[in-house]
């Protein structure tokens, strides 16, 4: 039995605030650590993140701890897979952590925009968390690709997963990031969820690396690029 979902950890702007991002966490790990590695290292301007945009809200929620069919044991993951190789084997393991997570996350998101507004809250994701969000490997993503030509989309998500979800403007930036010697996910992964998501006709910004390993993103490199897009979505607030 999963556990219950925990009060996601809240990271306050320095300054007024003007927007939000909402940062999942890979498997194994939880909010309150990856706040702590995302803002341990700085960028190459010698700032953290938080201190090279103060006027960012940070809001690190922790997925359920579940039992992982891949390592047999309890261990806090968004959803369960049979295989990091191949996601599409046994996707009816993912199904309920997708579910749950998922719900989880949109109120967060939707309370975040109650706040702010929808345009001015950010999606993070590392690896695992990066898969939740819909931008990193894909979970079903040959059943979305066919559900989009169909034009039943939407039909998919209450299906399969049975999910309500806002529906997403194709204008929407993603920044989506692979390494080519990540050790954990292969970079063809990264690259079939991209084009994915480019055939929806999603605005991705694709970063591949040759090397940075899986946790890259958490390196000064990584965190440029993470900073370099966070900086081209902030408009001079009035």
């Amino acid at each position: 039995m999963p556990s219950d979902f925990e009060t996601p950890l809240i990271v306050l702007p320095l300054q007024r605030h003007t927007h939000t991002i909402i940062a999942l966490h890979g498997r194994g790990s939880e909010g309150e650590e990856f706040a702590e590695e995302l803002f341990e290292q700085p960028t190459s301007t010698g700032k953290s993140l938080g201190e090279a945009y103060p006027t960012l809200k940070w809001v690190f929620p922790s997925s359920q701890e579940r039992y992982s069919t891949v390592f047999q044991e309890e261990m806090n993951e968004w959803f369960d897979i049979h295989s990091l190789t191949d996601p599409a084997v046994r996707e009816d393991l993912q199904t309920e952590g997708l579910h749950d997570s998922v719900n989880f996350l949109l109120k967060v998101l939707n309370d975040e925009a109650d706040l702010i507004g929808q345009e001015r809250v950010f999606l993070l994701g590392l690896s695992q968390g990066c898969a939740t969000g819909l931008n990193g490997w894909l979970p079903f993503r040959a059943q979305i690709e066919e559900s989009f030509r169909k034009g039943k989309l939407s039909e998919f998500f209450k299906s399969t997963l049975d999910l309500d979800v806002r529906g997403h403007s194709p204008a929407t930036p993603i920044l989506l990031g692979h390494n080519v010697d990540d050790e954990i996910i292969d970079i063809e992964l990264g690259r079939q969820a991209r084009d994915t998501l480019q055939g929806l006709g999603m605005k991705i910004n694709w970063q591949e690396e040759e090397e940075g390993g899986h946790l890259s993103m958490l390196n000064t490199s990584g965190l440029d690029i993470i900073a370099a897009f966070i900086q081209g979505q902030l408009p001079p607030i009035p």
